[in-house]
């Protein structure tokens, strides 16, 4: 993969991480609210997990007040993944976006690497082929 097509890569991971960001919509779902969303689910008469009733409203009340797809509030609501969930959103909420000259940075630092590995391997080609 050469320089350009890297920066093209990285760029397009850069604008769909902005894009996520700037698209949630409501609170930054935190560890203790989608323990409270558990625990509010576990007092619910019970039903099997099916999301009817009660239990319908509170996954749609946790879904658009954190911004969190049907799933993940399911999963929330019973007990399922709440780290992994939480910490997906707080990494988007968190992100650092490197500016346009650190990538440019890193990529010419990744090249030079490159250029170094292959004059390496050239010259262990030419020794081979001189024993």
């Amino acid at each position: 993969m050469d320089g350009s097509s890297k920066k093209s890569e990285i760029e397009k991971k850069i604008i769909a991480l902005k894009e996520k960001r700037s698209k949630h919509k409501g609170d930054w779902i935190t560890y203790e609210d989608a323990k409270e969303y558990r625990d509010r689910a576990e007092k619910l008469p019970y039903n099997g997990f099916q999301d009817i009733g009660e239990r319908r409203e509170l996954r749609i009340e946790c879904q658009e007040r954190f911004g969190l797809t049907e799933g993940e509030a399911i999963n929330i609501l019973n007990g399922y993944n709440m780290r992994d969930i939480v910490q997906v959103y707080e990494n988007i909420r968190d992100l650092k976006l490197p500016n346009e000259k650190d990538v440019e940075l890193y990529l010419e630092l990744m090249q030079q690497k490159d250029d170094g590995n292959e004059a390496k391997e050239e010259k262990e080609d030419d020794e081979d082929d001189e024993v």
